[in-house]
Order: structure tokens, then sequence, then C-alpha cells
């Protein structure tokens, strides 16, 4: 331990004038630029998938119960590896890993492209690929798409805490939050023309049918293998700044605060309760609402922009005003606005005027979410020293997978029993974390500048 500390040290500038330290922040933005844009094009698929897949999953008629399960799985294979890889990167570094889960990422794009119908013949056999094969082969992607996801995005986490402690982790987690929506955003760009290239019928309109499924992922897999190129070439390994980080520290600070345990509580609760909604958002929408996807896109528009362009500047009320105030905004804002779905039709009989309704809805809950996750982040990485900072995030990202995997599962049931029921069981949820932050949850942060003042 004592050599590898003396290592990094000799490895890290010295950082003793205003200059060495402007030309330190410099290059740890650049090294933070690079981390986010591997994050950019390995991430294309996100926004599609959630927005698509039940949507393509209904062409086979899958149920309700396996359009969660299709949201469940992948956070499942989040949820038994993150532990296991947050310590390894305490151990072997962080590159390895965040070339990993890219790696990964680039093989479910690729198994995606063959989740549909088609007949192959190989020696004389025919294989006919039919509907049931098209959803097994959705479960097998999404299985390894968690897999790689939840590796890339907890490597990605421990790599800004490592690089961020100077330039400011709420606007750094921002940046790297932003990454993925935004690469998120470039694939819907790219996935539109396709749809309105293969997609639209004169008799039905737009429909999502195969042939744009299977184009749509040729794109996505080379976006992955090309950020699998920039993660090997141009990401640093930082796992020096963390032991470092750790040699400075205080034996108390060299521990995992216990407040980690009450956050990871409230995080799997509020996230199996948002992100088992997801699949059934789109659902409900199309079957109370509009069936036009067009009109459905645009209303989702303003919100995926702010998730692309916005988390790093709201990232910065973290720093300014502390952890928890975005955090309970966040979710209090998100509880409403899932409370006014089901109504939406019963309020606006227009269609027009509902979907501009939905639209503001989903924007200001995206705004307030967006600087929720970067003041979340941020206090993990407050709550860990640089010691156990790559099993901290894994135990945060841990409570996230979690969530994710009973999450869809309950919503699925609730949904096959009433249309609404999730979105008034996810309004409940939501404000019941947002009390849980208010009266149990203490912000490090704050907590050490208190001590602090008091010491003066």
């Amino acid at each position: 331990m004592q050599q590898a500390v003396e290592s990094a040290r000799e490895e890290l500038p010295v950082v003793q004038d205003a200059t060495a330290l402007l030309t330190h922040l410099s290059e740890t933005r650049r090294s933070l630029h690079r981390l986010q844009t591997v994050i950019r094009f390995a991430s294309l698929a996100t926004s599609v998938l959630v927005a698509a897949l039940p949507i393509y999953s209904g062409n086979f008629n899958a149920s309700g119960l396996e359009k969660g399960l299709l949201f469940a799985i992948p956070a499942f294979m989040m949820a038994i590896a993150r532990p296991i890889i947050g310590r390894s990167m305490d151990v072997y570094g962080r590159k390895l890993f965040l070339c990993l889960g890219v790696g990964i990422l680039f093989l479910a794009m690729v198994l995606f492209i063959f989740a549909r119908e088609f007949s192959l013949q190989i020696a004389g056999i025919t294989f006919q690929a039919d509907a049931s094969f098209a959803v097994a082969m959705l479960f097998v992607a999404r299985t390894v798409q968690g897999f790689g996801l939840g590796t890339m995005l907890l490597a990605s986490y421990t790599i800004t805490a490592d690089l961020a402690r100077r330039s400011g982790r709420g606007s750094s987690f921002g940046y790297t939050e932003e990454a993925q929506y935004r690469g998120g955003l470039y694939g819907g760009l790219v996935a539109l023309p396709i749809l309105l290239l293969f997609g639209f019928d004169p008799a039905q309109g737009l429909r999502l049918n195969q042939t744009v499924w299977s184009a749509i992922f040729v794109i996505y897999a080379l976006g992955g293998l090309f950020a699998l190129a920039l993660a090997v070439r141009t990401v640093p390994e930082t796992r020096q700044y963390a032991l470092i980080e750790a040699a400075q520290e205080t034996e108390a600070r060299q521990s995992i605060d216990p407040q980690l345990f009450v956050l990871m509580a409230i995080v799997t609760l509020t996230t199996a309760s948002s992100y088992g909604l997801a699949p059934f958002i789109l659902t409900f929408i199309q079957d109370h609402l509009t069936q036009n996807l067009l009109l459905i896109g645009l209303a989702y528009a303003p919100a995926a922009l702010i998730w692309a362009f916005l988390p790093s500047r709201l990232g910065q009320m973290a720093d300014r005003f502390g952890r928890k105030p975005p955090i309970v905004v966040g979710l209090t804002m998100s509880g409403l606005f899932s409370l006014t779905i089901p109504f939406l039709s019963m309020l606006f009989p227009s269609v027009g005027l509902a979907i501009v309704a939905l639209m503001l809805f989903a924007t200001l809950e995206a705004a307030c979410y967006a600087a929720a996750v970067p003041a979340e982040q941020a206090m993990v990485a407050d709550m860990t020293g640089g010691k156990q900072r790559g099993i901290g995030f894994g135990l945060y990202t841990l409570a996230q997978s979690t969530g994710q995997v009973f999450g869809p599962l309950v919503m699925g049931v609730l949904y096959d029993w009433d249309r609404a029921g999730p979105f008034l069981a996810n309004a409940v949820i939501l404000i019941i974390g947002s009390v849980l932050v208010v009266s149990v949850l203490q912000d490090p942060a704050s907590r050490r500048r208190s001590l602090m003042s008091i010491g003066k």
C-alpha cells in the first residue's frame, strides 16, 4: 500500500502555486471530458430502449409482466455484479472495468440486431426465428446490456469522484450524468430518420417494425465499438488519485459513513418506484391519449434536452446549496408529475392540449431530477474516502439496481390490475422518499462544515 501511494505521488503534479493548480485543474477537466465522450458513444441506445422496448416487444404480444421483466433483468445483472466490481476497482484500478463495461455493451448492441423474426439457411437446414425467438433474444440482449451498463457506470462514477475533488463534485457528476443522456439523445436523433424512412405506413402511420429496429442497432453497435477504442486509448487510470487522498485522510474518513446505508434504503425505495413505472408510461399514453409516436416524441423532447445539457449546470446547486435540497425537490416534483398522468385525458379533452400539458409536466420533472441525481452522487462521494470509494459506489449502485429489479415486476402486476395503479403508487412512494431525506438523512459535507466552524 505504501509503495503504491509513493508511486502515485510521483505521477501526480505537485500543486503548490496558482499556476500549478490551474494546470492540474485543466488536466482534470480534459480527463473528465474524455470519459464523458466514451459514455456518450456507449450510451446511444439508452433513451431509445426506454421509449421503444415496451412498444417493440408488443409487436410479439409480450405481456405486461414480460415487459416488466425486460426492465428488471438488466437491473438484476447490475445488482449481482456491482459490489464485487466496486471492491475490485479499489484493488485493480478503474480503467480495466470501464473498458470491460463498454465492450460488453457493444456485444449487447449486436445481440439486439437479431431480436426479430427471420429465416436463415445453413448447410441446407433452414432455421426459422419466430416471435418467441425474438422475445428470447430481447431478454438475452437486455441481460448482457444490464451487466455492461452497470459496470461502465460504476467505473465512470468512481473515476469522476477521483478526479472531481478540486473541480466541484456536483457539477462534475452532472457532466458525467449528462453524457449518458446526451448519448441517448444522439441515439434518438440517429433513430428518427431510420424510423421515417423504413417505418412509415400510409395506412397506419409510423410503426416501429423489425427492419427499423435492426438498422438502428447496427448504428449503435458501431458507436459502441468506437467507444471501446476511445476508452482504451484516451481515458486515464485514476486510482492513484484515490490513494493520495486516502493517505491524507484521518482514520475516521477512511471508513464508509453509516449514513450511506440510510441513503441506500431511500434510493432502493424511490428507484423501485420511478424505474418500475418507466415501461408503462408510454404504453398508458398510447392506450389513453394518442398512438401517434411523433406527438409523444415531441412531448418528451424538451425533457430529453434538459437531461442532455443541464445536469452539469444544475449539479452546481449541490455545491452551492448542499446535497439535500435538490434531492427533495426532485423527488417531490417527480411524484407530482406521476400523479398527473392518469388524469391527462380527463383534464384536457383535446389531444393537443393534453400533449402540451404532458410536455410541461415532463420538462419540469426533468429539470428537478437533473439537479437531484448529481447531488445524490456527490453525497455518495462525500460519504466515502479515497480508500473505500469503489466499494462505496458499488453499494450505492447496488441499491439502485435492487430497486430496478423489483420495481418493474411490482408495477407490472399493478398495471395489469389497474392501469392507473402504478402512477398513483409512484407518487405516494416518491413523496415518502422526500420526507425521509428531510427527516432522516444527514448531509456529511454540511456536518463537516459545522464541526469545522465549532472548532474555530
